[in-house]
């Protein structure tokens, strides 16, 4: 992990005299922004061993960590569907999370059978820094976001929200089940 200190050399370039505090904790605000719009601190989690008759299991996030989002499950080994808020129920079986905090079946599941969840995480309120590759392959986007938020530059935060939405265009685009042509089919 990365202390958000490892940003002031970039943020304080651009909003000298900011107090180190007040510096630190508008990154973590880009930092929570930024990995919950782009969604590109995404982790699996390791294997949750179903029991008889528990639907709920708690999510095993890392300490200062919230979900943003389940990417995807896996329950013993196969893919299982998952539902997000906002999109339309599934029938049948599938996961979800109530709370952020616990990751639920819709219906009753064997015993002893392992469900892996990959899912996209942001920075709590008590993080005290962020992962390693986030930071060596966003540290100008995220010190970006914070420097628009200290200096309350419009031009900065449209910067910003440019960046971001390019990114998780890049992000996801790989990731699409259905990858776009290169060249309109004519005939």
């Amino acid at each position: 992990m990365k202390p958000w200190s490892n940003f002031l050399r970039d943020v304080r370039l651009s909003a000298p005299g900011t107090p180190e505090p007040i510096a630190e904790h508008a990154v973590l605000r880009a930092a929570q922004e930024f990995c919950h719009e782009t969604r590109a601190w995404i982790v699996e989690l390791d294997p949750t061993i179903t029991q008889e008759g528990v639907l709920t299991y708690d999510l095993e996030l890392d300490q200062g960590v919230e979900l943003v989002r389940i990417e995807s499950a896996k329950f013993n080994g196969q893919d299982y569907p998952a539902w997000r808020p906002g999109e339309a129920t599934p029938c049948g079986r599938y996961v979800y999370t109530p709370d952020g905090r616990a990751i639920a079946f819709s219906e009753g599941v064997g015993a002893g059978l392992p469900l892996v969840i990959r899912c996209a995480i942001k920075p709590g309120e008590t993080a005290t820094g962020i992962d390693d590759v986030i930071f060596a392959r966003y540290v100008k986007t995220i010190a970006l976001g914070a420097v628009a938020e200290l200096t309350s530059d419009p031009a900065k935060r449209g910067d910003f929200e440019n960046r971001m939405a390019r990114i998780k265009t890049d992000l996801w685009r790989g990731s699409a089940a259905i990858r776009p042509r290169a060249r309109a089919n004519l005939f």
